[in-house]
């Protein structure tokens, strides 16, 4: 995968590429849909209107027959009754759909985030151990962070959790967050996004910018197991890191280093997309507790 070029200090700069949008989404049989119930209205218009047009002309060529006229004149109050009436019920029906198919969204997103909550909590976790140097304490539910990549230094070391044994941070972070980005295209594939698209936007840059990263973090998983000549790989990048200068460029870091930047960068977009997330899906949890009349509750406090 071609990888874009950073030009911003400590690679915290975004990828450049064509941003995500979901605005507007829907489904075509959403569209379909909509269609058909303008066309069942339109139908009903031109034909109360083909009467009232009909009725006339046939009052006109009669030579104003006295019945006729009177039948016609009679029955006109009601014609426009009936087509206001049909106005007014299919604006009334539309506002009711509406609602109804923005209910079902919202109880739809609640139950995927049921799902998905969780692998937010384990990838917090993991992605704060890869970030935090073993002299400072992990942070394991803070979603956005402030860090360099000499902060990664320790990240080919075993990870703190028991659930984790035998593998490293770099290893269990880039497992859950394949996860993550799995249970969001889900999400985003699962549901018609017309009432809550800023939260399908959300996923959708947290599934680019891991996609993005994807090339960079496979090879800084690889590291721990290749040898360059006598020396491993992985004894070479954490040298680099320990000595790359505290305001290091990605321009200016050896080719084996810039994949740690990337890494760093991707991170930095994950952190972004997911704060997102995390805040518009909450909206979505107390709206549909409102309206349940029940209380939303977190289990995770997030930093």
């Amino acid at each position: 995968m071609k990888m874009p070029n950073i030009k911003t200090p400590n690679a915290v700069g975004k990828i450049r590429g064509t941003k995500p949008s979901n605005k507007g989404h829907k489904k075509p049989q959403y569209n379909v849909e909509k269609a058909h119930e303008h066309r069942i209205l339109l139908f009903s218009i031109l034909a109360i209107l083909s009467y009232v047009l009909i009725a006339w002309i046939a009052v006109y060529f009669t030579g104003n027959a006295p019945d006729l006229t009177d039948i016609v004149r009679g029955s006109m109050g009601s014609v426009f009754a009936l087509l206001f009436a049909v106005i007014i019920m299919d604006r009334i029906h539309a506002h009711s759909d509406k609602k109804k198919k923005r209910r079902e969204e919202r109880k739809a997103i609640v139950r995927h985030n049921k799902i998905i909550q969780p692998v937010i909590d384990m990838y917090l976790v993991r992605k704060n151990m890869v970030i935090t140097p073993n002299d400072k304490t992990v942070r394991k539910f803070q979603i956005s962070a402030t860090f360099t990549i000499k902060d990664m230094k320790d990240m080919y070391g075993p990870s703190e959790l028991i659930s984790d044994v035998g593998k490293s941070k770099i290893e269990t972070y880039s497992y859950y967050q394949e996860k993550l980005q799995e249970n969001f295209t889900h999400l985003v594939e699962d549901i018609d996004f017309s009432s809550y698209s800023e939260l399908c936007d959300a996923a959708l840059e947290y599934i680019n910018a891991t996609s993005y990263g994807a090339s960079a973090l496979d090879a800084v998983v690889s590291y721990q197991g290749t040898m360059a000549g006598t020396k491993s790989m992985k004894s070479i990048v954490l040298n680099l890191i320990r000595e790359e200068p505290e305001k290091g460029k990605f321009i200016d870091a050896p080719p084996t280093l810039k994949n740690v930047y990337l890494l760093h960068q991707m991170i930095n977009d994950q952190e972004e997309a997911l704060s997102k997330y995390l805040k518009l899906v909450q909206e979505v949890i107390k709206e549909e507790a409102k309206e349940m009349g029940s209380k939303a509750q977190y289990d995770v406090d997030y930093e």
